[in-house]
Protein backbone atom coordinates (compact mmCIF):
# COMPACT_ATOMS: atom_id res chain seq x y z
CA UNK A 1 0.00 0.00 0.00
CA UNK A 2 1.34 3.57 -0.85
CA UNK A 3 1.96 5.72 1.75
CA UNK A 4 1.10 9.22 2.81
CA UNK A 5 -1.70 11.42 1.00
CA UNK A 6 -2.18 12.73 -2.42
CA UNK A 7 -3.31 16.16 -2.78
CA UNK A 8 -4.02 17.27 -6.68
CA UNK A 9 -4.73 20.63 -7.64
CA UNK A 10 -6.32 22.49 -10.35
CA UNK A 11 -6.22 25.83 -10.47
CA UNK A 12 -8.00 27.72 -13.26
CA UNK A 13 -5.86 30.30 -15.20
CA UNK A 14 -2.51 29.48 -13.53
CA UNK A 15 0.02 30.55 -16.46
CA UNK A 16 3.77 30.09 -16.68
CA UNK A 17 4.45 33.11 -17.84
CA UNK A 18 1.84 34.91 -14.64
CA UNK A 19 3.81 32.49 -12.13
CA UNK A 20 7.20 32.57 -13.55
CA UNK A 21 8.61 35.61 -12.07
CA UNK A 22 6.83 35.11 -8.89
CA UNK A 23 7.25 33.19 -6.17
CA UNK A 24 4.85 31.03 -5.66
CA UNK A 25 5.26 27.22 -3.33
CA UNK A 26 8.48 27.10 -4.88
CA UNK A 27 10.03 25.07 -1.62
CA UNK A 28 7.39 22.52 -1.55
CA UNK A 29 6.51 22.03 -5.24
CA UNK A 30 9.78 22.17 -6.82
CA UNK A 31 9.30 19.97 -9.94
CA UNK A 32 7.89 23.04 -12.37
CA UNK A 33 7.03 22.74 -16.04
CA UNK A 34 5.33 24.84 -18.59
CA UNK A 35 2.69 23.17 -19.70
CA UNK A 36 1.16 23.31 -23.85
CA UNK A 37 -2.33 23.44 -23.60
CA UNK A 38 -5.10 23.00 -26.12
CA UNK A 39 -6.78 25.79 -28.39
CA UNK A 40 -9.89 26.74 -26.63
CA UNK A 41 -10.77 27.10 -23.25
CA UNK A 42 -11.46 25.29 -20.07
CA UNK A 43 -14.48 23.36 -21.80
CA UNK A 44 -11.94 21.52 -23.40
CA UNK A 45 -8.68 21.95 -21.79
CA UNK A 46 -9.90 20.17 -18.18
CA UNK A 47 -11.32 17.12 -20.25
CA UNK A 48 -7.78 16.90 -21.96
CA UNK A 49 -5.98 16.80 -18.39
CA UNK A 50 -8.58 14.62 -16.60
CA UNK A 51 -8.86 11.74 -19.36
CA UNK A 52 -5.27 12.10 -20.80
CA UNK A 53 -6.28 12.29 -24.32
CA UNK A 54 -6.88 15.34 -26.77
CA UNK A 55 -10.62 16.85 -27.62
CA UNK A 56 -11.45 14.81 -30.73
CA UNK A 57 -10.55 11.67 -28.35
CA UNK A 58 -12.67 12.69 -25.28
CA UNK A 59 -15.28 14.52 -27.31
CA UNK A 60 -15.51 18.25 -25.00
CA UNK A 61 -13.95 21.18 -27.09
CA UNK A 62 -15.91 24.61 -26.88
CA UNK A 63 -19.07 24.56 -24.94
CA UNK A 64 -21.81 25.50 -27.51
CA UNK A 65 -21.70 23.08 -30.94
CA UNK A 66 -24.10 22.46 -33.01
CA UNK A 67 -26.88 20.21 -32.67
CA UNK A 68 -30.06 21.41 -33.20
CA UNK A 69 -31.72 17.69 -32.50
CA UNK A 70 -30.41 17.62 -29.06
CA UNK A 71 -30.11 21.07 -28.45
CA UNK A 72 -31.83 22.11 -24.82
CA UNK A 73 -32.50 25.14 -26.02
CA UNK A 74 -35.02 23.18 -28.69
CA UNK A 75 -38.22 24.95 -27.29
CA UNK A 76 -37.22 28.41 -27.31
CA UNK A 77 -37.93 28.43 -31.33
CA UNK A 78 -41.11 30.56 -31.05
CA UNK A 79 -39.10 33.35 -28.86
CA UNK A 80 -37.28 34.38 -31.76
CA UNK A 81 -40.34 35.62 -33.16
CA UNK A 82 -40.51 38.11 -30.23
CA UNK A 83 -39.32 41.65 -30.96
CA UNK A 84 -35.25 41.90 -30.15
CA UNK A 85 -35.06 43.94 -27.74
CA UNK A 86 -38.27 41.86 -25.84
CA UNK A 87 -36.40 38.48 -26.25
CA UNK A 88 -32.69 39.91 -25.58
CA UNK A 89 -34.31 41.19 -21.83
CA UNK A 90 -32.02 40.26 -19.39
CA UNK A 91 -35.15 38.74 -17.34
CA UNK A 92 -36.61 36.64 -19.97
CA UNK A 93 -32.67 35.34 -20.98
CA UNK A 94 -32.42 34.50 -16.24
CA UNK A 95 -35.75 32.53 -17.59
CA UNK A 96 -34.20 30.89 -20.86
CA UNK A 97 -31.08 29.38 -19.57
CA UNK A 98 -33.24 28.36 -15.98
CA UNK A 99 -35.99 26.61 -18.25
CA UNK A 100 -33.66 24.92 -20.26
CA UNK A 101 -31.10 23.47 -17.50
CA UNK A 102 -34.51 22.16 -15.93
CA UNK A 103 -35.76 20.63 -18.91
CA UNK A 104 -32.47 19.13 -20.00
CA UNK A 105 -31.62 17.63 -16.51
CA UNK A 106 -27.90 18.46 -17.32
CA UNK A 107 -25.62 18.30 -14.36
CA UNK A 108 -22.15 19.72 -15.95
CA UNK A 109 -21.35 23.40 -16.43
CA UNK A 110 -24.63 24.97 -18.05
CA UNK A 111 -24.29 28.88 -19.02
CA UNK A 112 -25.69 30.47 -21.63
CA UNK A 113 -23.16 33.61 -21.68
CA UNK A 114 -24.32 36.18 -24.17
CA UNK A 115 -26.00 33.52 -26.85
CA UNK A 116 -28.51 35.09 -28.58
CA UNK A 117 -31.85 33.38 -27.84
CA UNK A 118 -33.44 33.28 -31.72
CA UNK A 119 -30.17 30.99 -32.40
CA UNK A 120 -30.02 29.24 -29.35
CA UNK A 121 -32.21 26.07 -30.52
CA UNK A 122 -29.48 25.15 -33.02
CA UNK A 123 -26.45 24.39 -30.37
CA UNK A 124 -26.13 21.79 -27.37
CA UNK A 125 -23.56 22.16 -24.81
CA UNK A 126 -20.81 19.90 -24.34
CA UNK A 127 -21.00 19.39 -20.81
CA UNK A 128 -24.11 17.27 -19.85
CA UNK A 129 -23.21 15.49 -16.79
CA UNK A 130 -20.57 16.64 -13.71
CA UNK A 131 -17.08 16.02 -15.24
CA UNK A 132 -15.80 16.11 -11.89
CA UNK A 133 -17.46 12.78 -11.20
CA UNK A 134 -16.96 9.16 -12.59
CA UNK A 135 -18.74 8.91 -15.87
CA UNK A 136 -18.96 12.77 -16.35
CA UNK A 137 -17.19 12.27 -20.12
CA UNK A 138 -18.93 10.08 -21.91
CA UNK A 139 -16.16 8.98 -24.37
CA UNK A 140 -13.08 8.65 -22.63
CA UNK A 141 -12.66 7.64 -18.52
CA UNK A 142 -11.30 10.23 -16.86
CA UNK A 143 -9.45 10.28 -12.97
CA UNK A 144 -12.18 9.82 -11.47
CA UNK A 145 -13.38 6.61 -13.31
CA UNK A 146 -9.80 5.21 -12.74
CA UNK A 147 -10.37 5.69 -8.98
CA UNK A 148 -13.21 4.67 -8.97
CA UNK A 149 -12.37 1.28 -10.38
CA UNK A 150 -9.69 0.61 -8.35
CA UNK A 151 -11.19 1.38 -5.31
CA UNK A 152 -9.46 3.76 -4.49
CA UNK A 153 -10.88 6.31 -1.94
CA UNK A 154 -11.11 10.25 -2.65
CA UNK A 155 -12.63 13.57 -1.89
CA UNK A 156 -13.53 15.75 -4.57
CA UNK A 157 -13.95 19.71 -3.88
CA UNK A 158 -15.37 22.47 -7.12
CA UNK A 159 -17.20 25.46 -7.58
CA UNK A 160 -20.50 22.94 -8.09
CA UNK A 161 -20.90 23.39 -4.17
CA UNK A 162 -17.78 25.93 -2.68
CA UNK A 163 -16.28 28.95 -3.26
CA UNK A 164 -12.20 28.49 -3.30
CA UNK A 165 -11.89 30.02 -0.07
CA UNK A 166 -14.74 27.43 1.41
CA UNK A 167 -12.36 24.93 -0.39
CA UNK A 168 -9.10 25.71 1.60
CA UNK A 169 -11.14 25.75 4.94
CA UNK A 170 -12.75 22.55 4.68
CA UNK A 171 -9.76 20.59 3.26
CA UNK A 172 -7.83 20.78 6.21
CA UNK A 173 -10.64 19.98 8.21
CA UNK A 174 -11.61 16.90 6.26
CA UNK A 175 -7.70 15.79 6.14
CA UNK A 176 -8.35 15.11 10.10
CA UNK A 177 -11.06 12.67 9.50
CA UNK A 178 -12.06 11.09 6.39
CA UNK A 179 -10.39 7.83 5.69
CA UNK A 180 -9.94 8.54 2.34
CA UNK A 181 -6.08 9.86 1.22
CA UNK A 182 -6.63 11.81 -2.20
CA UNK A 183 -7.81 15.10 -2.37
CA UNK A 184 -9.15 16.92 -5.69
CA UNK A 185 -9.56 20.56 -5.49
CA UNK A 186 -10.39 22.67 -8.53
CA UNK A 187 -10.18 26.26 -7.64
CA UNK A 188 -12.21 28.81 -10.07
CA UNK A 189 -10.97 32.05 -8.60
CA UNK A 190 -8.03 32.87 -10.16
CA UNK A 191 -8.93 32.90 -13.65
CA UNK A 192 -11.84 35.42 -12.24
CA UNK A 193 -9.58 37.55 -11.13
CA UNK A 194 -7.02 37.50 -14.10
CA UNK A 195 -9.79 38.02 -16.27
CA UNK A 196 -10.77 41.42 -14.13
CA UNK A 197 -7.31 42.60 -13.33
CA UNK A 198 -4.40 40.85 -14.88
CA UNK A 199 -2.92 44.35 -15.45
CA UNK A 200 -2.51 44.78 -11.50
CA UNK A 201 1.04 43.46 -11.19
CA UNK A 202 0.67 43.65 -7.43
CA UNK A 203 -2.71 42.81 -6.79
CA UNK A 204 -1.97 39.32 -9.23
CA UNK A 205 1.29 38.82 -6.68
CA UNK A 206 -1.03 39.08 -3.25
CA UNK A 207 -3.58 36.67 -4.54
CA UNK A 208 -1.14 34.52 -5.28
CA UNK A 209 0.80 34.59 -1.88
CA UNK A 210 -3.05 34.00 -0.46
CA UNK A 211 -3.52 30.58 -2.66
CA UNK A 212 0.21 29.65 -1.60
CA UNK A 213 -0.47 30.49 2.67
CA UNK A 214 -3.70 28.12 2.18
CA UNK A 215 -2.35 25.82 -0.13
CA UNK A 216 0.30 25.22 2.55
CA UNK A 217 -2.37 24.45 5.22
CA UNK A 218 -3.81 21.62 3.48
CA UNK A 219 -0.30 19.82 2.78
CA UNK A 220 0.16 20.43 6.47
CA UNK A 221 -2.68 19.29 7.65
CA UNK A 222 -2.17 15.93 4.84
CA UNK A 223 1.33 15.57 6.81
CA UNK A 224 0.05 15.69 10.04
CA UNK A 225 -2.79 12.75 9.32
CA UNK A 226 -0.97 10.59 7.12
CA UNK A 227 3.03 10.98 7.71
CA UNK A 228 3.84 12.20 4.36
CA UNK A 229 2.23 13.69 1.36
CA UNK A 230 2.27 14.53 -2.44
CA UNK A 231 0.92 17.89 -3.98
CA UNK A 232 0.32 18.41 -7.87
CA UNK A 233 -0.66 21.92 -8.70
CA UNK A 234 -1.66 22.31 -12.46
CA UNK A 235 -3.45 24.70 -14.92
CA UNK A 236 -5.57 24.01 -17.23
CA UNK A 237 -4.39 27.53 -19.81
CA UNK A 238 -2.54 30.65 -19.12
CA UNK A 239 -4.48 34.28 -19.39
CA UNK A 240 -3.28 36.50 -22.10
CA UNK A 241 -3.58 40.45 -22.16
CA UNK A 242 -6.27 41.94 -23.92
CA UNK A 243 -4.84 44.63 -25.87
CA UNK A 244 -8.08 45.33 -27.82
CA UNK A 245 -11.28 44.09 -29.69
CA UNK A 246 -12.21 43.85 -32.93
CA UNK A 247 -16.03 43.68 -34.45
CA UNK A 248 -16.14 40.53 -36.44
CA UNK A 249 -19.72 39.82 -36.19
CA UNK A 250 -19.74 43.05 -37.90
CA UNK A 251 -17.70 42.58 -40.62
CA UNK A 252 -19.28 38.88 -41.34
CA UNK A 253 -22.88 40.61 -41.05
CA UNK A 254 -22.03 42.97 -44.31
CA UNK A 255 -21.82 39.91 -46.20
CA UNK A 256 -25.63 40.16 -46.35
CA UNK A 257 -25.81 36.21 -45.60
CA UNK A 258 -28.61 34.71 -43.36
CA UNK A 259 -28.62 33.49 -40.37
CA UNK A 260 -29.83 29.98 -40.28
CA UNK A 261 -30.57 30.13 -44.06
CA UNK A 262 -27.25 30.46 -45.42
CA UNK A 263 -24.71 29.88 -42.19
CA UNK A 264 -24.77 29.41 -38.65
CA UNK A 265 -22.52 31.51 -36.83
CA UNK A 266 -20.62 30.54 -32.90
CA UNK A 267 -18.81 33.65 -31.32
CA UNK A 268 -16.00 33.04 -29.25
CA UNK A 269 -13.89 35.16 -27.10
CA UNK A 270 -11.01 34.78 -29.10
CA UNK A 271 -12.33 32.44 -32.38
CA UNK A 272 -15.19 32.47 -34.63
CA UNK A 273 -16.54 28.70 -35.67
CA UNK A 274 -18.98 28.98 -38.94
CA UNK A 275 -21.21 26.05 -40.03
CA UNK A 276 -22.63 26.60 -43.76
CA UNK A 277 -23.94 23.87 -46.18
CA UNK A 278 -24.17 25.91 -49.12
CA UNK A 279 -21.16 26.08 -51.09
CA UNK A 280 -21.47 29.59 -51.93
CA UNK A 281 -21.78 30.86 -48.26
CA UNK A 282 -19.21 28.71 -46.93
CA UNK A 283 -17.17 30.13 -50.21
CA UNK A 284 -17.54 34.07 -49.34
CA UNK A 285 -16.97 33.14 -45.09
CA UNK A 286 -13.46 31.81 -46.69
CA UNK A 287 -12.64 34.96 -48.95
CA UNK A 288 -13.55 37.58 -45.84
CA UNK A 289 -12.06 34.99 -42.94
CA UNK A 290 -8.85 34.43 -44.89
CA UNK A 291 -8.35 38.34 -45.72
CA UNK A 292 -8.46 39.52 -42.14
CA UNK A 293 -5.57 40.78 -41.19
CA UNK A 294 -6.38 40.49 -37.07
CA UNK A 295 -6.90 36.33 -37.33
CA UNK A 296 -6.62 33.72 -39.59
CA UNK A 297 -8.28 30.64 -40.82
CA UNK A 298 -6.81 27.17 -39.78
CA UNK A 299 -7.16 24.29 -41.67
CA UNK A 300 -8.19 20.30 -41.44
CA UNK A 301 -4.20 19.34 -41.11
CA UNK A 302 -3.59 21.93 -38.41
CA UNK A 303 -6.75 20.99 -36.55
CA UNK A 304 -5.86 17.45 -36.83
CA UNK A 305 -2.47 18.60 -35.28
CA UNK A 306 -3.82 20.26 -32.55
CA UNK A 307 -6.65 16.99 -31.46
CA UNK A 308 -9.39 18.74 -33.02
CA UNK A 309 -10.74 16.61 -36.33
CA UNK A 310 -14.25 15.98 -35.42
CA UNK A 311 -15.22 14.05 -38.40
CA UNK A 312 -19.18 15.53 -38.19
CA UNK A 313 -17.80 18.93 -37.82
CA UNK A 314 -20.22 19.49 -34.82
CA UNK A 315 -17.93 22.25 -33.54
CA UNK A 316 -17.51 23.98 -36.92
CA UNK A 317 -16.77 23.68 -40.62
CA UNK A 318 -14.59 26.81 -40.83
CA UNK A 319 -12.58 28.57 -37.47
CA UNK A 320 -10.69 31.61 -37.41
CA UNK A 321 -8.36 32.57 -34.63
CA UNK A 322 -7.79 35.68 -33.31
CA UNK A 323 -3.90 37.46 -32.96
CA UNK A 324 -3.02 36.95 -29.45
CA UNK A 325 -4.10 39.61 -27.25
CA UNK A 326 -7.04 40.67 -29.59
CA UNK A 327 -10.22 39.43 -28.91
CA UNK A 328 -13.87 39.24 -30.50
CA UNK A 329 -15.99 42.17 -29.34
CA UNK A 330 -18.97 41.47 -28.78
CA UNK A 331 -18.94 37.97 -29.01
CA UNK A 332 -21.80 35.32 -27.91
CA UNK A 333 -19.68 35.26 -24.92
CA UNK A 334 -19.89 39.15 -23.88
CA UNK A 335 -19.83 42.42 -24.71
CA UNK A 336 -17.54 43.46 -22.28
CA UNK A 337 -13.96 44.40 -22.52
CA UNK A 338 -11.77 42.14 -20.15
CA UNK A 339 -8.01 42.99 -19.37
CA UNK A 340 -7.38 39.07 -19.46
CA UNK A 341 -8.23 36.53 -22.43
CA UNK A 342 -7.62 33.07 -22.88
CA UNK A 343 -8.14 30.61 -25.55
CA UNK A 344 -5.84 32.33 -28.24
CA UNK A 345 -3.34 29.45 -30.41
CA UNK A 346 -1.21 27.69 -28.00
CA UNK A 347 1.80 28.01 -30.83
CA UNK A 348 1.65 31.48 -31.13
CA UNK A 349 0.97 33.31 -27.65
CA UNK A 350 3.17 32.61 -25.24
CA UNK A 351 1.09 33.27 -22.25
CA UNK A 352 -1.29 30.41 -23.31
CA UNK A 353 0.90 27.64 -21.72
CA UNK A 354 -0.58 26.39 -18.29
CA UNK A 355 1.33 24.70 -15.43
CA UNK A 356 2.38 21.36 -13.73
CA UNK A 357 4.05 21.96 -10.34
CA UNK A 358 5.23 18.76 -7.66
CA UNK A 359 6.46 18.06 -4.78
CA UNK A 360 7.78 15.05 -6.09
CA UNK A 361 10.54 14.45 -9.30
CA UNK A 362 9.18 12.76 -12.00
CA UNK A 363 9.11 13.15 -16.17
CA UNK A 364 8.32 16.82 -17.33
CA UNK A 365 4.82 17.03 -18.63
CA UNK A 366 4.68 18.87 -21.86
CA UNK A 367 1.21 18.62 -22.89
CA UNK A 368 -2.16 18.79 -20.46
CA UNK A 369 -2.29 15.39 -22.25
CA UNK A 370 0.26 14.64 -19.55
CA UNK A 371 -1.18 15.76 -16.56
CA UNK A 372 -2.97 12.00 -15.89
CA UNK A 373 -0.03 9.48 -16.25
CA UNK A 374 2.02 12.09 -13.38
CA UNK A 375 -1.07 11.91 -11.27
CA UNK A 376 -1.65 8.24 -12.11
CA UNK A 377 2.05 7.44 -10.99
CA UNK A 378 0.70 9.15 -7.42
CA UNK A 379 -1.02 4.45 -7.05
CA UNK A 380 0.79 1.72 -7.19
CA UNK A 381 -1.81 0.45 -9.31
CA UNK A 382 -1.62 3.81 -11.51
CA UNK A 383 2.26 2.62 -12.36
CA UNK A 384 0.95 -0.90 -12.80
CA UNK A 385 -1.09 0.05 -15.38
CA UNK A 386 0.29 3.25 -17.17
CA UNK A 387 -0.39 2.45 -21.23
CA UNK A 388 -2.04 -0.96 -20.06
CA UNK A 389 -4.57 -2.12 -22.38
CA UNK A 390 -7.43 -2.17 -19.55
CA UNK A 391 -7.98 1.69 -20.91
CA UNK A 392 -7.52 1.40 -24.65
CA UNK A 393 -9.10 4.92 -25.09
CA UNK A 394 -7.01 6.89 -23.47
CA UNK A 395 -3.69 4.51 -24.39
CA UNK A 396 -4.48 5.73 -27.61
CA UNK A 397 -4.88 9.40 -27.53
CA UNK A 398 -1.66 11.66 -28.82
Amino acid sequence: MRDGASIFVLMDGLGWEVLRERPFLDDLLPDRHPVETILGYSSGAIPTLLTGVTPAVHGHWNLFYRSPRTSPFRWTGPLGRLPRALRENRVVRRGVAEVSRRLSGYTGYFAIYNLPVDRMRFYDICETTDIYRPGGIADAPSLFDRMEAQGEPYECFNYHRHTDEQILDLVPLRLKESPARTYFLYLAGLDLHLHLSITDEKGVTERLAWYAERLRRVYAAARARWGSARMHLFSDHGMTRVEGGRDLMGEVARLGLRIPQDYLPAYDSTMARFWADAPAAQRRLRELLGALPYGRLLDQREMAALGLAFEDDRYGQLVFVMKPGLTISPSDMGRVQLEGMHGFHPHEDPHAAAVFLSSERGPAVRHLTGVLPRLLADFEWGRREEGAAAWPRAASAG
